[in-house]
């Protein structure tokens, strides 16, 4: 009855049907086990190792007979787990793949302070856990106001989202809710003349650039494009290289 369960979780149909036997017998030697499985005994010799190797079975001696014997079905969600973690691991790489011969280049564009907000949604789906931020931290504040901003940072952090900064070196915020370093908020800053600032931020994640303009424009786009990303994330490294690592405040 639970075998459909089970291959719903990873295991073969004979695998499934080998480890429930395995439970309802208790210790057995191999041809218990495969009477109750209905699985050939030369079958199930193969089988009950490729559980051993799952964790799912285990053997042990009782004289010179050798037992093989169920374990917690809860491994089984641990298992679950391993594999989720190991996909997660792979999933920007597979994306990259993904991205280089199926998706298009495109561009949506976002008005007003309701759909500018909708710009910061997007960048808290951010498979690369990073965005590399172009910020002034002033006008950043007036387009959607410092309680969303508030709330978008603590979200980010519950995310495990790290921010790469780069603020005006002069005439900005400078607190530690705006405009400073702080690891304990996964922000890290470098500062660079203000002249290389215009937008209110220019946001760099994934395959993808956002940018939102100041209250008087007031309107802002994210552009999908693996080439056009890739260039503006060069542009900002080259910038976080000269940038130093504090403002002048004087």
């Amino acid at each position: 009855m639970y075998k459909k369960e089970l291959m719903d979780a990873g295991l073969t149909h004979k695998q499934a049907q080998v480890y429930i036997a395995c439970l309802e017998a208790g210790p057995s030697k191999i041809p218990q086990i495969a009477t109750a499985a209905q699985i050939k005994r030369t079958t199930v010799y193969g089988i009950v190792e490729e559980l051993e190797a799952m964790d799912l079975v285990k053997s042990r001696y009782k004289g010179k007979q050798k037992l093989y014997e169920a374990q917690d079905p809860a491994l089984i969600l641990s298992m679950l787990e391993e594999k989720k973690k190991r996909v997660a691991e792979v999933l920007p790489g597979l994306s990259n793949l993904f991205i280089t011969h199926h998706v298009r280049p495109k561009i949506a564009f976002f008005e007003g302070r309701e759909g500018v907000k909708k710009i910061y949604d997007d960048a808290l789906d951010c498979q690369s856990k990073e965005i590399k931020q172009i910020v002034r931290a002033r006008q950043h504040n007036e387009v959607v106001g410092d309680a969303f901003i508030n709330e978008f940072i603590k979200k980010r952090i519950a995310r495990g989202i790290i921010t790469r900064n780069l603020h005006p070196k002069h005439g900005d915020l400078y607190t530690n809710k705006r405009g400073m370093e702080d690891p304990k908020l996964k922000r890290y800053v470098r500062y660079l003349p203000p002249s290389v600032f215009y937008a209110a931020i220019i946001m760099i994640y994934d395959h993808k650039v956002a940018m939102v303009s100041t209250k008087e424009e007031n309107f802002g786009f994210i552009i999908e494009s693996k080439e056009f990303s890739n260039t503006l994330s060069a542009y900002f490294d080259f910038m976080w290289g000269l940038g130093s690592k504090t403002p002048d405040l004087d």
